[in-house]
């Protein structure tokens, strides 16, 4: 028997989300929120190490550690691997033009059918041109979703995405449609 879990779209995380989910304070509740299966290549757990902890006048900041281990030990997280030949063959051609995590999770999304959130503007090209099947979310798409689906109320919704520029240095593109509503809902509070 399958879980309900199991019956949910995959969508994988690469090192820029996971890092800005993880910014925002909420992660294990965008994880519980949003209605996907969500997993991150295993090199994406070697680039996503820490966010910023900013302090007053800290040279250099402090870090966090991004806790990986307690994400998939609570089972909101999978970590995967290539295990076929064309998911490591695929691996190795993306990882021509894209930083490993990104290469990973393009892999193994080709090859299992899964949906990738990036901000990287190389992987999403890369995507597209290689893989139009592929669905591309960003993390303002996680967050607007994760805004409406839990019902997060302003205040906390504008620390959250004041969080994720500050400890993940990450504000969307002026080219991203969601641009807008990040903005006014971080003034929002």
């Amino acid at each position: 028997m399958t879980s309900h879990r199991e019956q949910l779209p995959l969508l994988l995380l690469d090192a820029c989300c996971l890092l800005n989910l993880f910014a925002t304070r909420h992660i294990e509740h965008i994880l519980r929120t949003l209605q996907h299966r969500f997993a991150i290549a295993v090199a994406v757990k070697t680039e996503a190490r820490w966010v910023f902890e900013p302090g007053e006048g800290e040279d250099p900041p402090d870090r966090e550690s991004v806790d990986v281990e307690s994400l998939a030990t609570a089972g909101l997280l999978d970590l995967l691997s290539p295990e076929t030949d064309r998911e490591n063959e695929d691996y190795v051609a993306f990882a021509v033009v894209l930083d490993d995590g990104e290469a990973m999770t393009a892999a193994l999304a080709v090859h299992r059918g899964a949906q990738v959130a990036t901000d990287d503007r190389v992987a999403r090209r890369e995507l597209r041109a290689r893989a139009p099947q592929v669905a591309i979310l960003s993390t303002s798409e996680l967050l607007h979703a994760w805004s409406n689906e839990g019902h997060i109320e302003p205040p906390v919704l504008a620390q959250a995405l004041r969080d994720v520029r500050t400890r993940a240095r990450f504000l969307p593109p002026t080219s991203d449609p969601l641009r807008a509503w990040w903005d006014a809902a971080c003034e929002n509070s």
